[in-house]
């Protein structure tokens, strides 16, 4: 029961020797503040360490919804202190009006606020949620695919810095995922709020909370003067160790403002269209083993069907391991997903028997895509997914290798839908956009666009930005891609076609 808590309040109390560090950090950046505020305080390190280095020049007020915290906290902190603890529910507080009544003194803001999402405290049914409402502005499939899915922390850091008076100077100090700290500076830099100089400083999560996640001391400037759209990312709790700077370009994050000026004229309009590989969500149904001559699923089980349906199959850990021969075959239902299913029982009586035995399986998926569709119905295929060759990559791995991928015996070699491909006509086409995609120039490019720490660091609306025909100007290799660019095709003329 005591793990439950902890996990539902994020309980993870801040060891000294990095409040220490954290505090005397502060202090260089931010060197007199008027009043230090620890919104979910806990055992009360943040406000020891800040007392430690500010002395009675502050005032301190501390809050917690844990009110044996508070009583602890109160023993702990000496008199002399101007110190004001309080048990107190986040969520309930309304921290406009305490902000507003600070006036104009110079605000801290300093902890370590929950690091538990929303989703995971609806598993443990958990009640330290704020109020829901759509702060994200997600809309429709962005909702059904988990996007709106978030750090309680980004909400509590976001509506911290929406409560300071416009007028205030601010700084805040807290300790996050980075994930999280960008999350709260895109909401902060898109509403166009008074932020100035922001900077996200490693730590070692590990280390410190033991927990294996990228984590930073992430601080922003609120003054009423001056406004800014990037942020510094250093290596560690210091000015020193500069290792790149993000920021908004239009209404997405840039992971590297210095590359992507540098790179950005390969940007484009892709002509080529990026694919997402098979989705089916029963791997142990739909994925098959090759044992000792025979197909074997996922419940160890020999599966006797036709070859029919049956294709090799490379998922992303192959990609992202450089294994480029199937380990695995996938069974694949239908060309599309409109196509009926029902022609299996007469083209494959065995295969349907098959799927039958597992009806209860597919029929219980449950993403909303397969309501309304055909028994036994996939995703993520269409004719594109037939052609005899692709270039594909992993979307989970930090390692962007874009790998051509053939066939065996004149059947294509599918991806799972943890990865993305574009179709190519032939071998030679698709070894081209791999030599393409591999270059520098596209690397560099990419990793300036992509956050490696994120969950997917790859996505499709990614990979669209590179231009491959822009690219392949840039390598010199532009005469070799007009002989198979959509683009080239469609718009040359009869005379261009002869030559090619």
């Amino acid at each position: 029961m005591a793990g439950q808590r902890k996990k539902e309040f994020g309980d993870f109390q801040t060891p000294a020797v990095l409040t220490d560090q954290v505090a005397r950090f502060i202090q260089t950046i931010f060197p007199a503040p008027e009043i230090i505020v620890e919104p979910t305080c806990g055992l009360g390190s943040f406000l020891q360490s800040c007392i430690d280095v500010w002395h009675t020049n502050s005032s301190y007020y501390g809050f917690d919804i844990n009110t044996e915290y508070i009583d602890i906290c109160s023993r702990k902190i000496a008199s002399p202190v101007n110190c004001h603890l309080q048990a107190a529910d986040f969520f309930q507080q309304n921290w406009q009006h305490f902000f507003s009544s600070a006036g104009k003194s110079k605000i801290l803001i300093i902890g370590n606020p929950p690091w538990v999402t929303n989703s995971a405290l609806g598993v443990l049914k958990g009640s330290n949620l704020p109020k829901k409402n759509n702060f994200q502005g997600l809309k429709g499939f962005a909702a059904k695919t988990g996007k709106a899915n978030f750090d309680i922390a980004e909400w509590m850091l976001i509506n911290l810095l929406e409560s300071l008076p416009h007028h205030c100077s601010a700084c805040l100090a807290m300790l996050c995922k980075t994930a999280t700290a960008r999350k709260v500076l895109k909401h902060a830099w898109a509403s166009q709020w008074n932020i100035s100089e922001s900077s996200l400083h490693r730590i070692d999560a590990k280390k410190y909370f033991n927990v294996a996640v990228d984590a930073c001391l992430f601080v922003t400037f609120i003054t009423p003067e001056k406004k800014t759209d990037f942020a510094t990312v250093y290596q560690d709790v210091s000015p020193a160790n500069k290792l790149s700077r993000f920021g908004l370009h239009g209404r997405e994050l840039i992971a590297n403002i210095d590359d992507y000026t540098k790179y950005s004229h390969i940007e484009g309009s892709c002509c080529y269209t990026w694919r997402s590989g098979i989705k089916h969500d029963a791997a142990k149904v739909m994925e098959l083993t090759m044992q000792k001559g025979k197909l074997v699923n996922g419940f160890h089980e020999t599966v006797a069907i036709e070859d029919r349906y049956i294709y090799p199959l490379l998922k992303s850990s192959d990609l992202g391991n450089d294994r480029s021969e199937p380990r695995k075959y996938v069974l694949i239902t239908q060309r599309n997903p409109s196509e009926s299913t029902k022609k299996i029982q007469e083209q494959a009586p065995a295969t349907w028997a098959y799927l039958q035995k597992y009806a209860s399986i597919l029929d219980g998926r449950k993403s909303s895509i397969y309501k309304k569709r055909d028994k036994f119905s996939i995703f993520g295929i269409g004719e594109y997914s037939f052609t005899p060759w692709k270039v594909a990559i992993s979307a989970l791995y930090k390692k962007l290798v874009f790998v051509p991928i053939g066939n065996i015996d004149g059947k294509p070699i599918m991806v799972d839908d943890t990865c993305y491909f574009i179709p190519c006509t032939c071998e030679q086409e698709a070894f081209l956009l791999a030599k393409l995609l591999n270059s520098k120039v596209a690397q560099r490019f990419l990793h300036a666009l992509i956050f490696l720490d994120a969950k997917r660091p790859i996505n499709i609306d990614i990979l669209k930005r590179i231009d491959i025909n822009r690219l392949a100007d840039a390598m010199g290799m532009k005469e070799q891609v007009m002989e198979y660019s959509p683009c080239f095709v469609q718009n040359a003329s009869p005379q261009q076609l002869m030559i090619f």
